[in-house]
């Protein structure tokens, strides 16, 4: 089985590629410098899902949390 995951945007490049307690993550560094990690997990078909994104940007030492309409911010 071949697998293609298009998560990179003309100008990104990958950074590294790792184990992350019970998924792959893979951290992508954007075209503006910011940096993406996306947390990888087998479906039940044995196929990667993109369980979540962390994303790393500029700010006030805060982390945002966000499911749905809801987030979460921390100070």
């Amino acid at each position: 089985m071949n697998i293609d995951i298009k998560i990179l945007r003309k100008g990104d490049s990958v950074l590294n590629v790792f184990n992350y307690m019970n998924s792959v993550a893979v951290s992508v560094k954007r075209k503006n410098g910011h940096i993406d990690i996306f947390l990888l997990n087998e479906n039940n078909e044995g196929i990667p899902e993109i369980a979540s994104i962390w994303k790393i940007s500029e700010g006030d030492n805060e982390i945002e949390v966000s499911k749905g309409d809801m987030k979460i911010s921390t100070f």
